[in-house]
Formats: structure tokens, C-alpha cells, sequence
């Protein structure tokens, strides 16, 4: 056998390890909590924590009116932007089918029906172009637009600012991984996961991201049972329900928060090995990723008839891989009748789309394994 060793006697690469702040980290946090006996309900370390991140991420796209909710979810964030953006009386959410498919229950959960549409081959999401052009494919003016961003890529904001201008129909983005790689916000709600397996993890969680203060004000409150300003309402002003994070939650995000730097500059280096490994071969990463931004999520894009070798190599050498999105939304059964545009870029880039081992036990030696089996570099 002439490989660098026996695959078998070697030890898995993990395809993802999640990492969240330890309990040292959490301990002053939490000693906090107990000293206030204020364990939810928009508490100190809530109020906190939605400022220090407000404030991080209006440092890094350059304005100072940004503001936060949180929420129980990222699908949960999508639901709340829908329900207040939506337009009122019409059915239909344009979406992408290429998406992870919390996207397409969170458009359902609103009240609204998805109707997917394709993806751009090389940025894997859907553009102000091929949505402008569903628009002429659909009997009928959408409620809305839900924009994804594709595994953690800062989404085109300014782009789809002058989508909404033109043709008059509602934006929302889901930007689930992309919480540390937002580059420009405006008042369009920006969605994302605070789940573990994201940059900007806390366990569970979600955020609105918007420059909208009367947005925030409003889904702020709906994460509550829609009770108005002023402490100790107990007047529902608008329909909502508990959506809220418990103070723990914001612990967690505050520890995070101090790390956060620390984290970036970490999987950037790690990203920077994969590129380097990957660099002139058949096999790309998306435009930026590892490098200019980072995801828990790192995905190579195969060529057509290199897919199953490629995998079958991956799989020998005990290297985890996964298709973090599946084969697009149209591929569940639960969304099986869903109306949809041609999906043709879709059902052939989805295949290619592979996650590839990303997390910080990664040592040089496993990603050189992970870029042999790419590129066929084993001997």
C-alpha cells in the first residue's frame, strides 16, 4: 500500500468541533446572574450584551445606529423580519431552493409560501438578476424576498437596497453565519444564527441585525408577547410570543464577544492553510472564504466528474465530510410541492458542494490530508 500511512490505523478528522467559551470564562457572568436574581425578561446582561455587539458589529461596517434582537433562533429572526416586512394580502416568499432548510420553515412558519428559485454557479446564492427575473415568472406580486447568504459570505446589501427600490418588494436576508463577516447594514433586517455551530456561537440564539431603530423597537417587542415600551407593561401592543434569550444565553454571548477577535484571526489562519493547499488544483473555495471572512462551515466546490472519486478518497483516508445544505430545499419531502422557477444550476451545483473538516483542533498535518484528498495529492 502506498499511502503515507495505513487510513485505517489513522484517527478521523472531524468534519466540525464546535467551540463555545468554558466555564472559567463564563464564571464572573454567572456570578453576576446570581447576585441580581434577574434570570430573563431583557435583564441587565441581555442589555449588555446587545449593546457590546451593536457596537462590534457597527465598528466593522463603519456607522454607529446599529441596532440588535435577539431572538430564541436565527429561524425564529427570519420569522419576526417576514411577519413585520412582509406585504400584507400577498402569499408568496421568493427563495432560494439552495439553502439550509430551517429557511424554508421559517418563511412557512410566517405564514407565508416559499417559491424557489436558482442560484448563481459562482457566488451559490440568489442575485437581484435572477430574482428580477422570477419576478416575471410568478402570477402574482411576492410578499417578500428572503435573500440567503451562502455559508457565512457577506451578502450584497447595497445590491439588494436597490432590488427593493425598483421593484417595491420587501427584503429580508438570512445571513445565519454571517454575523462576523456583515460589512455594510441598512435597514433591511439582516437574520442570524447564534448557534453553536457558528463563528459567533452562544449555544442557541438568533439576532436581527437592521439601522432601523423603529424595526428593532418593534421586533424587540415582539420577542416579548408584543408588550409595549416602558417597564412592567403587561399591554400586548402587537401580536408576538416568547422569543426572547435567557440571561445565561447573554452570558454565554458576552463571554464570546471578549474572544471574539481572538476566534476571526484563528480560523482566518486555518482558511489560509486551506487555500494555500488548495491553490492552482481543480478544486475552489468560494470567493474570500477563510481569508477575507470566516465560517464554521468551509465548503470546496468539486468539479462535475471529479464528485464521487474525490468523496471515495475522502472517505478512505477518514476524513469527514458533509453537504451542510443537502441537495436544496425541493429534494425534502416536506417541501416537495412547493411552486418553484427552473432550479437548473441548482440541482447540479449542490452535489458539489462539500463541507470539509473546519474547527480548532485542526492541525497543519489534517488539513495536508484534507488537500491531498481534494486534489488527488495522495501517493
Amino acid at each position: 500500500m502506498n499511502r503515507l500511512d495505513n487510513a485505517g490505523d489513522r484517527e478521523p478528522i472531524p468534519v466540525l468541533v464546535p467551540t463555545l467559551p468554558s466555564a472559567d470564562e463564563l464564571l464572573p457572568f454567572l456570578r453576576r446572574i446570581d447576585a441580581a436574581h434577574w434570570y430573563s425578561n431583557h435583564g441587565p446582561l441581555w442589555r449588555e450584551f446587545a449593546y457590546g455587539l451593536a457596537g462590534f458589529l457597527g465598528d466593522r461596517a463603519g456607522r454607529s445606529d446599529v441596532g440588535v434582537t435577539f431572538t430564541s433562533s436565527g429561524t425564529t429572526a427570519i420569522e419576526l423580519a417576514l411577519r413585520i416586512r412582509a406585504r400584507p394580502g400577498a402569499r408568496f416568499c421568493l427563495m432560494p431552493s439552495f439553502t439550509f432548510i430551517a429557511s424554508a420553515h421559517a418563511v412557512c412558519n410566517a405564514g407565508l409560501i416559499p417559491f424557489l428559485v436558482d442560484v448563481d454557479e459562482k457566488s451559490m446564492v440568489l442575485t437581484p438578476a435572477i430574482a428580477a427575473l422570477a419576478l416575471q415568472e410568478i402570477s402574482e406580486t411576492p410578499a417578500a424576498v428572503l435573500v440567503i447568504s451562502a455559508f457565512g459570505a457577506p451578502p450584497d446589501v447595497a445590491a439588494w437596497e436597490e432590488f427593493e427600490r425598483t421593484h417595491g418588494v420587501p427584503v429580508v436576508f438570512d445571513a445565519a453565519a454571517a454575523l462576523t463577516s456583515l460589512d455594510m447594514i441598512g435597514n433591511q433586517p439582516l437574520c442570524v444564527s447564534l448557534h453553536a455551530t457558528k463563528v459567533f456561537g452562544i449555544g442557541e440564539g438568533g439576532a436581527i441585525i437592521s439601522a432601523d431603530p423603529a424595526l428593532i423597537a418593534r421586533t424587540t417587542a415582539m420577542t416579548g408577547f408584543g408588550f409595549g415600551p416602558g417597564a412592567g407593561s403587561r399591554v400586548s401592543e402587537m401580536r408576538g410570543g416568547n422569543y426572547r434569550i435567557s440571561e445565561y444565553a447573554a452570558a454565554v454571548g458576552l463571554a464570546t464577544l471578549a474572544g471574539i477577535e481572538r476566534k476571526i484571526a484563528m480560523l482566518k489562519t486555518l482558511g489560509g492553510a486551506y487555500a494555500s493547499g488548495l491553490r492552482n488544483g481543480p478544486v475552489r473555495l468560494q470567493e474570500g472564504a477563510g481569508e477575507q471572512w470566516v465560517t464554521m462551515t468551509l465548503n470546496v466546490i468539486l468539479p462535475p466528474d471529479q464528485v464521487e472519486e474525490t468523496l471515495a478518497r475522502l472517505d478512505e483516508e477518514r476524513v469527514e465530510w458533509r453537504r451542510w445544505w443537502g441537495l436544496g430545499c425541493h429534494t425534502h419531502p416536506a417541501f416537495a410541492d412547493l411552486p418553484s422557477a427552473d432550479l437548473g444550476t441548482t440541482r447540479d451545483l449542490a452535489p458539489r458542494v462539500i463541507g470539509v473538516p473546519f474547527h480548532a483542533r485542526l492541525t497543519p498535518e489534517q488539513i495536508a490530508r484534507a488537500c491531498a484528498c481534494l486534489t488527488g495529492g495522495l501517493s
